[in-house]
């Protein structure tokens, strides 16, 4: 079985949804005159020349030109694919996306909800195993954990043994709970290990982490494959129990382990998550942002810390928007936050916190220690190695920041040499509400008017003889003609999605945001009209040319030549 989501649905939720709400709760918006304003989330620049429209449900970039309607501004925002953007608005609002027969993403023979019901049956049997397990009810004891912590995370055990999970088998293979081999024999994927079962922004189980016990055994962790439920670069362990026992959130550590997660929940820090067993990703990373701008990586001192921290930098330079701070704390080698805070208690912990190195500082202190910035060689060199992480930060104020730092560090202000080799252009400027110098072409504000009022196009003809009349942008205004004609009373916004992932895309877009030269609504039709009327004036010129030119070559007309040839020339007199 598969399912996709039906195009009227997909025009009911862009229809019904406030774009200004969406973006306005990520991106903080002003109002300046019909529009609303904000700088650029998707690249740095001082001034506002990110507007968005109420009354067309889009958004446009003035600087960079990215522009869409809500499902693309979450699809580029939040990182989301097509489909989770529909369903996030769909959540939103309170209403269930349906799914029907046909191409698209594929779903399980039994329907995801069959498949969660499996994996919180495991959890539960794996936690009802832990109270008949006093040995290792006395291990969790002994690592500081106590029975509240274990239930807050739902800690289980999964015991010795090859067949102790029952249910549905086929849906347990699906899931990962069980290894199904090839001659068809199936065994418990976890056996004899402490089970931390992860779960999705909605507290379902959606896949286990499997940590060892005995110290002989291997690996020390075993994380359940990707299935239809778990994509492990997509979730974050920790997460929703992280929002479900704090509230103001000032904010999260991200750690390495389920342990480290665990033992700062016991200790008072309950804002701490984990990564996978991968390195973190941006995606992972604008999850956490969204929750708190505030973010803390806690590594290991030890040159496997180290990489993973360089990681996590450099997957959060393009998510450094405003209010947003990242800090590095290393703790002494040989520590993990689970051994340190168990050690020196949470008081200790958060000095060591507030000692934490701020991205920028650890970014230079990285970079410098690879270069000799006594001589202009390394002083070249150092900006040579800064320019690829520079130029992703999107938070203009913070490139000034760090161009200050620059030439603190290195005791000389800051030369165009030294901004061409950072890859750094003047930035421009712009004023809020004041739009680029428009041009207009009987095509461009025939297209801007539909845009702006669709059933405009209703009572006119399709127009198919300009297709061959050579005038720039016709072919785009009679593919909007059609779609008017196929869809009456189609709204803006479903207009505009009509083009998403069409060549076209990005200049409807830019079309659409222009401001018509029009006194108020009522002069909408007389404009339209007239533009009609100057495109026909022009096709009539270019065809009079055609059949003058075949003339001059000597090469005599068809008798339907001849007599459009009498038509355009008696209409044009």
């Amino acid at each position: 079985m598969s399912g996709r989501i039906p195009r009227s649905f997909i025009d009911d939720l862009l229809n019904r949804v406030d774009i200004v709400e969406v973006i306005d709760s990520r991106v903080p918006l002003k109002k300046k005159g019909r529009e609303y304003w904000a700088c650029c989330p998707f690249h740095g620049e001082k001034t506002p020349s990110f507007s968005v429209s109420a009354s067309k449900q889009f958004y446009h970039c003035f600087g960079c030109q990215k522009s869409g309607n809500a499902v693309g501004f979450l699809m580029d925002y939040d990182h989301m694919e097509f489909v989770e953007a529909i369903e996030a608005l769909a959540q939103s609002l309170a209403i269930d996306v349906p799914y029907e027969l046909g191409s698209g993403p594929a779903r399980p023979a039994q329907g995801l909800e069959a498949m969660y019901q499996a994996m919180e049956q495991s959890s539960q049997f794996f936690q009802a195993q832990l109270k008949q397990a006093p040995a290792t009810i006395e291990y969790l004891k002994n690592r500081g954990i106590n029975g509240q912590t274990a239930r807050d995370f739902a800690i289980g055990y999964a015991p010795p043994g090859w067949s102790n999970l029952k249910g549905d088998e086929k849906l347990l293979v699906e899931t990962g709970m069980l290894v199904k081999k090839e001659d068809g024999k199936q065994y418990d994927r976890f056996r004899h290990r402490l089970m931390f079962p992860i779960r999705d922004r909605r507290g379902r189980t959606i896949a286990f982490g499997g940590r060892v016990i005995d110290p002989e055994d291997n690996p020390k962790y075993l994380n359940s494959p990707e299935s239809p439920l778990f994509h492990k670069s997509d979730e974050i362990y920790g997460l929703y129990e992280l929002k479900k026992a704090v509230t103001n959130i000032d904010r999260i550590f991200i750690t390495e382990g389920y342990m480290d997660v665990v033992a700062l929940a016991e200790h008072g820090v309950k804002t701490a998550v984990a990564t996978l067993g991968t390195a973190i990703n941006n995606r992972q990373i604008e999850s956490l942002f969204r929750v708190c701008k505030n973010l803390v990586f806690c590594f290991d001192g030890d040159a496997a810390g180290k990489k993973a921290a360089w990681r996590s930098l450099e997957q959060c330079l393009v998510s450094l928007k405003e209010g947003r701070l990242a800090r590095f704390l290393f703790l002494p080698e040989g520590q993990d936050p689970d051994s340190y805070i168990s050690e020196f208690g949470e008081q200790d912990f958060n000095q060591q916190v507030e000692q934490a190195s701020t991205l920028t500082s650890y970014l230079f202190d990285s970079l410098l220690a690879e270069c000799n910035i006594r001589s202009l060689e390394g002083r070249a060199q150092f900006l040579d190695r800064l320019r690829p992480y520079f130029t992703q930060i999107p938070l203009q104020s913070l490139k000034d920041q760090i161009l200050a730092e620059v030439e603190r560090r290195l005791g000389q202000q800051i030369d165009g040499r030294m901004l061409r080799l950072l890859g750094e252009d003047k930035p421009v400027k712009t004023t809020p509400g004041k739009l680029p110098e428009q041009h207009w072409t009987s095509t461009r504000l025939a297209i801007n008017l539909l845009l702006r009022k669709p059933v405009l196009g209703s009572s006119t003809g399709t127009h198919n003889e300009l297709a061959d009349s050579g005038i720039p942008g016709v072919d785009l205004l009679l593919k909007i003609l059609d779609i008017i004609h196929e869809e009456p009373g189609i709204s803006t916004q479903n207009l505009l999605d009509r083009f998403r992932g069409d060549d076209h895309e990005g200049h409807i877009y830019k079309l659409a945001a222009m401001e018509p030269p029009v006194e108020n609504d009522e002069s909408l039709e007389r404009m339209f009209a007239d533009c009609l009327q100057s495109l026909q004036k022009q096709y009539i010129h270019h065809r009079q040319r055609q059949l003058i030119a075949k003339l001059q070559s000597g090469e005599a007309l068809s008798e339907p030549e001849k007599q459009e040839h009498r038509k355009l020339f008696t209409n044009n007199n």
